[in-house]
Order: C-alpha cells, then structure tokens, then sequence
C-alpha cells in the first residue's frame, strides 16, 4: 500500500541536479505562503464550487481587474480561447488569426465552425502594420490575436484595438504569456485595458498559482455581455471544480495587486535589467533579442551556437530554460526567483561566454523559418470530422489534412485541419512522420 508510484518518481526525479529552473509555472515548485494550502484543503474537497455560489468571488477580481466581468477557470488558459471562439461564432463566420496562434485556437475554430483566414506576416508574430492590412484586406468581422508572444514580443495592440472599434471588428486576445501585465507598471499594457472585447489568462504561467488556473475577462468597453459568455462557457468546463486550484488562483491575484507583490515584481524586472546590461557587453557572441519586451524573459542568441545547442550548454551548467527555439533560448522568470538566483545567473552568463569565445561564428536558421500562408481548401471543421486515411507524409503532398501537428511548446500549429499539404511541410517534418488526411 505504502510503495511509490512510477508517476511520483517520475516527477521526483524531474531536474535533480538543476540549480535554477527558467520555465513556467511561475511558482517554480516553491510552496504558496496562503494560509489556506495546507494539507486540511483536502476534506473541504466536495463539488461545491457552482458558479452561482461563486458570484461575489467574479466580483471581487472584477473589481481588481478593473472589467465588466471577469470569470475564474480551472482548465487552463486553452478554456478561455475554446470560450473565447465558440463566443464569436456565435455572431461571425470569419476570423483573423496569426500563424503564432496557440493549438486551442485551431481546436476553438474547428468546434465553433469558423473560418480562419491568416495574417500575412514575415514572423509568426505579425508587426502591427502587418495585422492592420489584413483586416482592412480580409474582410473579417473578428479578429483573435495571441498577444504577447510566447517569446515575449509586443505590437501596438492600442491601434489595433482602435482600428476594430471603428470598423466593427470584435476583438479577442489570448493573453496566457501576459497574464503578469495587470500587475505591472503601465508601460506594459494589458488587452484589458486597451478596448478589447474578450481577453484570456493563463495563470500558472506568471502569476505563480497551480498549474490550469486561468481567467477570462470582459474588459469595461467589451460588446459582449456577461449573459453571452455564459451562453458558451459551460461547453468547456466540468461541472465539478477544484477547491484547490480555486484558492491558489485567489490567493495568486491577491498577492499580485498587493504592494508586497509588486515590489517582487519590481525587483525581478530590475534584475533581469540587470542580467541585459550584462549581455550588452558579450556583442553577438552571447546576447538577447531586443524584439522581447516582456521584462521578466530574456531570449538567449548566440552566433556561434543553435538555440538547442546554447540549450545544453547552459544546461550543463545548472540552468534549465524554457525553450529553445531555431533561433535561441527563451528564460522565464518569476517574482519567486531569489538574489542568489540572479547571481547564479550572472556567473553562468561570465562563464558560458568564455566557452563560446573559443567556438567559430555559425549560420543560424533565421525567424522566419516557420512562417507559411496556409493554403485552406475547406473549413478545418469539415476536414477534422470527415472521414480520414493515414499517409506517411512523403505520399501527402497535395492533399487535404484533417489533423493538426503543433510545435511543443509553445503549442502554434504547423499543420492544421482543412490546410494542403505542400512542399513547405515536406520540408519541415520529419520524413518518418504520417499525418491523417482527409480520405477522397
């Protein structure tokens, strides 16, 4: 009775030797200080948590948020945009999406039957002038933006927001990666403040609750009523809620809008400034992409290394990033990351670029690697619920996928339901990789 599962010493086992962790979640493993996460939570564990009961809980983050309405979420920020989608289907045939869409954005628009039409754009994330063409060209009556990028890269998403007002375009923004912003300075603004209509957050990931804590809002000027949301949001969540995550999602927003929790915020911002000006002194040889303006990440480049490469270098070293991309590293960090770990981080930067110095420059894969115009022949809702047959991926081209394949993380699809499989996917999957098709 007493041994140990296989699924405890997996996690157990997870990154023994790591000094510093640089991912989400942003709790970094490290115990909440709320009074009320103890081990009693779990004899208050009983299905109680109806929305009804709940009321005056909305209200309260509503109130801190600053919105028409804000609603708690136990099934990740993907709960949002599932929500958020099936929302504007409601109303609308047609939407604008970038190709840095999360994978729950597809699966919203394959379930709610909408038509996506995708920004034309040189990155995955698109330049505001980029987002503003396609809505003037497309003729979308909606546009659902992932903003910022999991990166950590911003656009004016004011004028974009400005642009939908004027024309009647309902704006959504998924917002996972900027779910600290609220509790920012207002330099880095959030979509709840700028005029959008709909804005998910995913808040294990920076504001350090349990992991599929979420929230979506209805900013003040939002077109949608509290009414409509709750016409959908039921589609998508279970009727019997965790106890726990909602005192962790709670007990993170409280401590995020406190000044206690500010000044951490502060205080890491002010280190990762500092671990920039580091940086600055390395020249290409290690260095940051400026493009980032999220302040609590830092995307690593090098020109002598690969991000997978300059990946396991630092790893050698005790540091353990959040991805690695073509192009670089991407580190995360949190309120919860102490002064030791900023040394730490100091020393590992002095001595991994020692290491580099000695190694030749390198062609790195540019960012524009992954970016296609999706060729759709029909609705991805059509294609994923017709009838399918299975091809390795060499015998594909020209067809019609019925599945999707998404890039882990951060979740943006390189192939999708209702999209041809052309020479570009051929070139970028593996050639051992079979992929369902929709069955002439």
């Amino acid at each position: 009775m007493n041994q140990i599962s296989p699924t405890y010493k997996l996690i157990a086992s997870h990154n023994q030797d790591i000094k510093i962790s640089l991912y989400t979640p942003a709790h970094q493993g490290i115990k909440s200080n709320g009074h009320r996460l103890s081990e009693e939570i779990y004899q208050y564990d009983a299905p109680f948590l109806t929305r009804p009961r709940t009321e005056n809980i909305e209200k309260n983050f509503s109130k801190l948020y600053g919105t028409k309405h804000t609603f708690w979420l136990t099934a990740g920020g993907s709960q949002g945009v599932l929500t958020s989608c099936a929302l504007l289907g409601t109303q609308y045939k047609k939407v604008a999406i970038a190709l840095n869409s999360h994978i729950s954005t597809i699966n919203g628009i394959i379930l709610a039957g909408l038509e996506p039409y995708f920004i034309d754009s040189e990155s995955l994330m698109p330049t505001t002038d980029e987002v503003i063409t396609a809505l003037e060209t497309s003729g979308v009556s909606a546009l659902l933006l992932t903003h910022p990028s999991y990166e950590g890269v911003t656009i004016d998403l004011a004028t974009i927001a400005n642009y939908c007002q004027k024309h009647g375009i309902a704006l959504a923004v998924d917002e996972a990666h900027g779910s600290h912003f609220p509790f920012l300075d207002k330099q880095w603004r959030s979509a709840i403040s700028v005029g959008a209509d709909i804005v998910s957050h995913s808040m294990h990931k920076y504001a350090g609750s349990l992991v599929q804590t979420a929230l979506l809002h209805l900013p003040e000027s939002s077109q949608f009523s509290t009414e409509q949301v709750m016409g959908v949001l039921p589609l998508f969540e279970t009727t019997t809620r965790s106890n726990l995550l909602m005192l962790s999602l709670e007990d993170a927003i409280n401590l995020g809008f406190s000044e206690g929790g500010k000044a951490l915020f502060d205080e890491a911002i002010q280190e990762c400034d500092g671990l920039r000006s580091q940086l600055d002194d390395y020249g290409k040889v290690l260095t940051y992409d400026a493009q980032v303006t999220d302040p609590l990440k830092i995307y690593l480049k090098s020109d002598r290394l690969t991000g997978t490469e300059l990946e396991e270098l630092l790893y050698e070293q005790g540091i353990d990033g959040e991805f690695a991309g073509e192009e670089g590293l991407l580190l995360i960090f949190s309120f919860h990351h102490s002064q030791q770990d900023f040394q730490f981080m100091r020393e590992t930067l002095a001595k991994v670029v020692a290491i580099l110095r000695e190694k030749p420059i390198k062609q790195i894969v540019p960012d524009s690697y992954f970016s296609r115009r999706p060729q759709m022949k029909i609705l991805p809702k059509d294609a994923f619920f017709n009838r399918k047959e299975k091809l390795p991926i060499g015998e594909a081209l020209g067809k019609i996928s019925s599945c999707w394949i998404k890039k882990v993380p951060p979740g943006s699809p390189i192939l999708i339901p209702g999209e041809e499989i052309t020479q570009w996917h051929l070139d970028k999957l593996s050639v051992d990789t079979f992929i369902e098709i929709v069955k002439e």
